[in-house]
């Protein structure tokens, strides 16, 4: 606890700001240790963005490391107002001629015309049967129109209830059943023996509301589909049916170079994206440029792009061979007619250059695998530079603590110094006016 000191009541020294300037040349240690722990913080927000950076170098590699992602697909049809198709997993390039013969439709089933969705439609069980499974729905006593709607659309899966006003003074309000699903799969029945009041009749079918199947016809083939959106028609390409009388029209499956340009153009961005980051952080004013793990970062990659492929399936062995160069301050250039041509001369082997397949290790792998053992929690080089930056930070936090331990202790020893400083010269002041009065008294 500091001393009470009146500061130079004697002396007439400014005492307490004498001691606060000593204080402050003591703790121009402390400074130097907060600069540092601060450096160290900083660097190790410069390896969380590095890492990120990095982590956006392997996703965008990710994006083209098997087959099916490299062989992007894309599907023409000629007319778009028949049907539009969606190429997946499976699909192989090729000419189709498809014509939509029929819609799938749903069923809706609509009841007598009620005064008011408030009147009452009977009581008992009333039986919804949906692709063989069956739901009783106990009414009591009785609902009402609106209460019954409210109970089918909680209750019973597979149909939607609604209740539909057509603008009569008398009669006007319907319930209106319909199908979740289109095609036959989603058609269900309607069992109203178990009702009282006399619900049965008021429940039909209009003739044009009957649940139907698609039908279509694939190259001479007749094809019938449950919904309007088959996926199982043709391998890997999922069909949206649109419209139906519209004849024949051509669907073309082929590569898009454009889709498997633009995955590349990703990867050549997010790479140049980490070493802008890499020279900004090396120069002289970089947070990292003493850190081993951006020389090791930089390098490991750096190398994945400028060195041959080792093993690899086909004749592509080099980035060049596809269209991605050296360019300035580390960066790299991507041309997309070079990439398209080298596409269109020998696709297998520009695909094998990245992706692996049967034991070939293309270079999105060696990008993914590079990156996850750098990243690895455990061992990883961003974990032991964290470590390391860790242990540096608690060991300058130690040491703040016992400078600032020390530092009181001598800020207390010099207030008590000149606090018997001010006593001693107050004596000795007393002890002269003392003698002073002695002597002008004789």
């Amino acid at each position: 606890m500091p001393t009470v000191n009146f500061s130079g009541l004697a002396t007439g020294l400014d005492t307490g700001s004498i001691i606060s300037q000593l204080v402050e040349l003591k703790r121009a240690p402390i400074y130097r240790l907060q600069s540092r722990r601060t450096g160290y913080e900083n660097q190790k927000k410069a390896l969380d963005t590095l890492k990120s950076k990095l982590v956006a170098l392997q996703d965008a590699a990710k994006a083209l490391d098997t087959a099916n992602e490299f062989s992007s697909l894309k599907t023409t049809v000629a007319n778009e107002d028949a049907l539009t198709v969606t190429a997946g997993s499976g699909a192989a390039a090729g000419t189709y001629e498809i014509e939509v013969l029929q819609l799938a439709r749903a069923q809706k089933t609509t009841s007598q015309g009620y005064d008011s969705k408030l009147n009452g439609v009977g009581g008992g069980v009333l039986s919804f049967t949906v692709n063989g499974e069956t739901t009783d729905l106990d009414l009591g006593a009785g609902v009402s129109l609106e209460q019954l709607a409210e109970r089918i659309n909680n209750d019973v899966a597979g149909v939607g209830a609604s209740i539909v006003f057509d603008g009569s003074a008398t009669g006007g309000y319907h319930l209106v059943l319909s199908a979740a699903e289109a095609g036959t799969a989603g058609a269900f029945s309607v069992d109203a023996s178990g009702m009282s009041g006399g619900i049965t009749p008021i429940l039909t079918t209009d003739v044009d509301h009957t649940a139907r199947d698609a039908s279509l016809r694939v190259d001479g083939i007749d094809v019938v589909a449950s919904s309007n959106n088959p996926s199982d028609v043709i391998s890997g390409l999922t069909l949206n049916l649109l419209a139906e009388g519209e004849g024949m029209t051509t669907v073309t499956v082929g590569t898009d170079t454009d889709g498997i340009a633009e995955k590349v153009q990703t990867l050549v961005d997010k790479y140049n994206d980490l070493f802008s980051y890499v020279t900004e952080q090396s120069g002289a004013e970089g947070t990292l440029r003493d850190n081993p793990s951006l020389r090791s970062v930089a390098s490991r990659v750096e190398s994945i792009f400028t060195t041959a492929l080792s093993g690899g399936l086909g004749d592509v062995s080099l980035f060049s061979q596809v269209g991605i160069t050296r360019g300035d301050a580390r960066q790299i250039k991507f041309d997309k007619e070079d990439f398209a041509s080298a596409l269109e001369n020998d696709f297998g082997s520009v695909r094998d250059f990245f992706i692996e397949r049967d034991g070939n290790l293309g270079k999105t792998y060696l990008i993914d695998q590079a990156v996850e053992d750098m990243t690895d929690s455990i061992d990883g080089l961003f974990r032991i530079s964290n470590d390391a930056l860790n242990k540096k930070i608690d060991y300058a936090d130690q040491s703040i603590e016992r400078y600032e331990r020390s530092i009181e202790s001598y800020q207390l020893t010099l207030e008590r110094r000149f606090t018997a400083m001010e006593q001693m010269v107050s004596q000795l002041q007393a002890q002269g006016n003392y003698l002073t009065s002695v002597m002008y008294s004789q």
